[in-house]
């Protein structure tokens, strides 16, 4: 099954008439061949003075100030475009999360405490006692994704061995199947290490992909892990191991398609500040639907 014109011209037209200028921008250069400096244009608005990333990049957080979880996604897009580790963005970005690191957790705390004085979805707000917000349950995200964006754009720091070697200590303590989000961060993690430590981070995540994504199709419409996810085009190293499912979701995903063009978040802020979250709702419809899009024209089924 493939999408069809019509799914993808109101896929289109959502995006360009309802998301951010950033995803319209994305979509002009992923699909459209549009400007790619227009698109890091749309990048930089969500960037700081302090080279941190932030302006609610992340719109579960309404957040300006720069924070670490908000410069990885900066990031994630920075890899996208095939930033150069010598662009303005780049080193701007590694230079903030070369200051923030903190000796104390060994690691980036993903959101600071600021986090609480603006909308947000209940899994950011910021623990006073613990010193984290609810999403850190244990050292691996963020932390693991930040490292693999050390060895992308900065592989010559004097403490990546380091920091590598924490992160493949974490890995091999945490509980099996690895949690979906600690496991996207080592998936990052994964594409940017060789050798050693690929191996390992490869047979960890392998052995537990099966558990960590949910197969069933029933349960696809609530928050879990997707076959897609971890494996959004055919070079991903789980895409055999989730074959079937893969192509179970794509199918599910084309006749879930919502008929204005979008796809939506499985996710809500369960009725805290009932008067932001139809904004960041917005801004996800967008931000997941071009994704959608992309691993459609990754599995030629466009």
């Amino acid at each position: 099954m493939k999408l069809t014109e019509h799914q993808w011209s109101q896929a289109k037209t959502y995006i360009k008439e309802h998301a951010r200028p950033l995803e319209q921008k994305l979509f002009n250069f992923y699909f459209e061949e549009g400007s790619k400096e227009e698109a890091i244009k749309e990048l930089s608005r969500f960037q700081n003075p302090d080279g941190g990333f932030g302006q609610s990049i992340e719109p579960d957080f309404r957040l300006d100030i720069s924070s670490p979880l908000a410069t990885t996604i900066g990031l994630q897009h920075a890899k996208d475009l095939q930033l150069s580790i010598s662009h303005p963005i780049v080193l701007k970005a590694m230079d903030y999360l070369q200051n923030t690191y903190d000796e104390d957790i060994k690691g980036w705390n993903a959101v600071p405490k600021e986090v609480n004085s603006v909308p947000h979805a209940p899994w950011w707000h910021f623990d006073l006692e613990k010193g984290h917000c609810g999403v850190q349950t244990n050292w691996a995200n963020p932390n693991a994704e930040i490292v693999g964006y050390f060895h992308l754009f900065q592989s010559k720091h004097p403490r990546l061995q380091e920091w590598t070697e924490k992160a493949v200590k974490e890995l091999s303590t945490l509980p099996k199947p690895i949690e979906m989000h600690d496991f996207l961060c080592y998936q990052r993690l994964l594409q940017e290490v060789s050798g050693d430590t690929k191996s390992y981070l490869l047979k960890v995540l392998s052995s537990s992909v099966r558990g960590t994504v949910c197969t069933d199709p029933l349960r696809w419409h609530e928050y879990v892990a997707k076959p897609i996810q971890v494996a959004s085009a055919p070079s991903s190293p789980f895409y055999e191991l989730l074959e079937n499912e893969v192509y179970l979701q794509l199918d599910n995903e084309i006749n879930t398609q919502h008929a204005e063009g979008y796809w939506q978040p499985n996710w809500s802020w369960f009725g805290q500040f009932e008067e932001t979250w139809p904004i960041a709702e917005r801004e996800w419809k967008g931000i997941l639907t071009l994704g959608m899009l992309r691993v459609f024209n990754a599995y030629q089924l466009k």
